[in-house]
């Protein structure tokens, strides 16, 4: 065939082919195409995570799942090492949702921050230890053997809040020891080196610190603690999302539940997130063994975060604002949502 021949072909080829996605189109635009989704028509959204570690089993399970996908929507997460750091990521606009744990939200509304509370899914008493060194001459069965010490915490975060809930375990105050200011990622090393006496973070710090010490660490006793301290996990929404994405939202809803639905009623889901945490299902089941996976919010939620400001304007963490602290955390909590896909899961007034 001459290369004349063959331009001809091709461009007769070129024209059929605009002339069926013309066709397609505008048979699309006047719905005549069932079965065909555009690409342009799938939500884009992100999700800002408090870190990799299964304290964000549920969401996780929502992700590897795939129910964000069934939701047509195309889901971009980014992790961080804390919650009030993906927190800061959702108020600046980063990110259409976050998850983070109750504390740094109880801190940013003290600020007069509006992050918003769209679901609160899973709950512990026990996964937040504090972790000492041997040689510390603390001892594991004895909380109040913690005084005098040097314990390392990340500021505004449950950690610094579980630690103060396990002072008042141990019926000590916060002038009773030194409180070292430490970011997740450090906490482990200066352990070990022996920089600090203990730290109080999560479980599988813990572990991990177990492990980099050749066993010289170990967790200190909670018998009882539950009393003290419960730390919720949440998904939060800023405004702009909330008032421009309404189907996105109820979309994030829906995955929440869904994957909790998975949980219960598959005993195998940590094998969907084991990887992305960079564990082993085993692991993971039994990490998540203390927590109450459930979406939902009830009046000792709010009982809990109004407790939290207190305990923060006490110790002059943050400002006391003006007004009821129960109103105050009231307005954060963002229902409608949720109420609209589950009505029983929302018991407020």
């Amino acid at each position: 065939m001459s290369s004349y021949k063959k331009l001809a072909s091709i461009d007769t080829a070129r024209r059929r082919l605009l002339f069926h996605i013309g066709a397609a189109a505008a048979a699309g635009a006047a719905g005549t195409l069932p079965g065909v989704t555009l690409a342009q028509t799938r939500e884009q959204a992100t999700l800002a995570s408090g870190s990799a570690g299964y304290t964000w089993a549920l969401p996780f399970v929502a992700e590897s799942g795939g129910y964000w996908k069934a939701r047509n929507v195309d889901l971009k997460v980014l992790d961080f090492p804390t919650g009030r750091d993906s927190m800061q990521a959702l108020l600046a606009g980063s990110a259409n949702f976050s998850t983070t744990t109750d504390t740094p939200v109880v801190f940013a509304v003290l600020q007069g921050l509006k992050p918003g509370i769209l679901a609160n899914f899973s709950r512990y008493s026990y996964d937040m230890k504090v972790v000492a060194r041997e040689g510390s001459g603390i001892v594991a069965d004895q909380p109040a053997s913690i005084k005098g010490k040097k314990i390392g915490t990340p500021a505004g975060t449950s950690g610094q809040y579980a630690l103060a809930k396990y002072l008042e375990f141990a019926k000590l105050s916060a002038s009773d020891i030194t409180q070292v200011n430490l970011a997740p990622t450090d906490l482990i090393g200066a352990l070990v080196r022996g920089d600090i006496d203990a730290f109080s973070w999560t479980a599988q710090a813990g572990n991990a610190a177990l492990r980099q010490s050749g066993g010289k660490a170990f967790f200190l006793t909670q018998a009882g603690y539950e009393k003290y301290f419960r730390s919720h996990q949440l998904l939060l929404v800023n405004q702009n999302t909330l008032d421009t994405r309404q189907a996105l939202v109820k979309d994030a809803i829906g995955a929440l539940l869904d994957a909790e639905k998975r949980i219960a009623q598959d005993p195998a889901w940590p094998e969907l997130i084991a990887g992305r945490i960079r564990s082993t299902a085993a692991e993971v089941k039994e990490a998540t063994s203390v927590f109450e996976f459930k979406v939902g919010f009830d009046e000792s939620f709010i009982d809990d975060l109004v407790s939290q400001a207190k305990w923060a304007i006490d110790a002059k963490l943050a400002p006391a604002p003006a007004g009821d602290l129960r109103a105050l955390f009231r307005a954060a909590i963002k229902d409608a949502p949720l109420s609209a896909a589950a009505p029983d899961r929302v018991k407020l007034a």
